[in-house]
């Protein structure tokens, strides 16, 4: 069903309200959540349906625990990760603008953090390079070999300046995002083959049977490292769980580094595009219209559904956000 990007975003508002968040944890929230909406990213509203993500009692504001000029640790204190990662990507940006990097990892925090990306490109926005990691206790994904979930689905997101706008690489480390199951299990369809395992550790194209066994690392063996690289990142740097399903304690990591200090801001964006306009001038292979870049076609989603005002959601996943709000 298609409905005016301006309704879905008090819809979520809404709902979020009704989740108890105040209005600037809101705004924070919405943003990030239709920053995914609006690109085609399944890291959106989805999150507010079912059991969504009512703010968690006891919470309070993430604070610095540990710090020096290019780092620091925020204990999440509960708060929801959106809400944490935010604030952790303002603090790397303003430490990156000072002395060149800017590190800042969290523990504690709950719930997801959504699209990676949108804290990737604020970074890139900023004229810098920007790099995220988020890992969770919460085991869905089993490592290439195995049949069994150890890792979380791990997403990773790079965000460079151009000339244009910025390449934004983000991606999960499984086969398919833990919000994709959901998606997929609202709509009542299937999954392609490949994507995981039931809880007995055989194969299944039924979404609800994966979300009680494991879903594949993405590209065997090389996704499987990439999902370790992440949870070492997101888990042991920054003081939070790997592996407990019953833990709060999730991490995040975000990192901004500025090209000056090993170029020249123009310098590295001119080289940028260029390196861009190189790939996309390569032969095409058959059936190909067009070699896109990370973050390309997802900027063209968004501006489609910008310029037409509405967007095209799928009814069940609609229909579940309104039960939220009433």
């Amino acid at each position: 069903m298609k409905i005016k990007v301006s309704e879905l975003r008090q819809f979520a508002e809404k709902a979020l309200e009704k989740y108890g968040y105040s209005d600037p944890e809101i705004t924070t929230i919405a943003d990030i959540l239709m920053y995914a909406q609006l690109r085609g990213n399944n890291q959106g509203i989805v999150k507010l349906i079912g059991k969504g993500i009512p703010k968690r009692e006891g919470g309070e504001s993430p604070k610095i625990v540990k710090e020096t000029p290019v780092s620091a640790l925020f204990d999440g204190n509960k708060t929801h990760a959106m809400i944490v990662m935010d604030l952790a990507t303002d603090t790397a940006i303003k430490k990156a603008k000072e002395s060149g990097v800017g590190i800042v990892g969290n523990f504690g925090s709950s719930e997801s953090t959504g699209a990676l990306g949108y804290y990737a490109k604020k970074i890139a926005d900023a004229g810098l390079i920007g790099i995220a990691y988020a890992s969770a206790p919460f085991q869905t994904t089993a490592p290439h070999g195995s049949t069994e979930a150890r890792f979380c689905t791990n997403p990773m997101a790079y965000g460079i300046p151009t000339e244009g706008e910025p390449i934004v690489l983000d991606m999960s480390t499984s086969a398919i995002a833990y919000y994709g199951l959901i998606e997929a299990k609202t709509a009542g369809k299937t999954l392609p083959e490949g994507i995981g395992y039931d809880k007995d550790g055989k194969s299944t194209q039924d979404p609800a049977e994966i979300m009680s066994g494991a879903i594949k690392a993405f590209g065997g063996h090389k996704g499987s490292g990439l999902a370790l690289i992440v949870q070492i990142f997101a888990g042991a740097l920054v003081q939070a769980d790997s592996f407990d399903n019953d833990s709060d304690n999730a991490g995040n990591l975000v990192i901004a580094i500025d090209p000056e200090i090993l170029t020249s801001k123009e310098s590295f964006t001119k080289e940028v595009s260029s390196i861009i306009q190189r790939i996309k001038s390569a032969r095409k292979a058959e059936g190909v219209n067009e070699i896109t870049i990370p973050g390309e076609r997802a900027n063209a989603f968004n501006t489609k559904v910008m310029n037409s005002g509405e967007i095209e959601v799928e009814d069940n996943l609609l229909a579940e956000l309104k039960k939220v709000t009433e």
